[in-house]
């Protein structure tokens, strides 16, 4: 899971969550089962419709996260 986008996503907003221990779950078998951020997003997207309110709000700081990366990442 190192250097993935979704792993570097985690790291830069592990300081604003609740849940961290939760969100570092999901990253781990979200990572582990999906090879494109487009499945990531879509996944964690799907997550949200079952997820306590605080959570929710994690996953979406997530989600915003990974597609803030993608961005960058096809602007290099």
């Amino acid at each position: 899971m190192t250097g993935s986008i979704l792993q570097i996503a985690f790291d830069n907003i592990a300081q604003h969550i609740s849940n961290i221990e939760r969100i570092r779950e999901l990253v781990y078998e979200i990572d582990e089962e999906y090879d494109s951020i487009d499945e990531i997003i879509k996944s964690l997207e799907e997550r949200l419709q079952d997820a306590e309110i605080t959570l929710r709000t994690d996953i979406r700081i997530l989600i915003n996260e990974c597609r803030h990366l993608k961005i960058r990442t096809a602007d290099k």
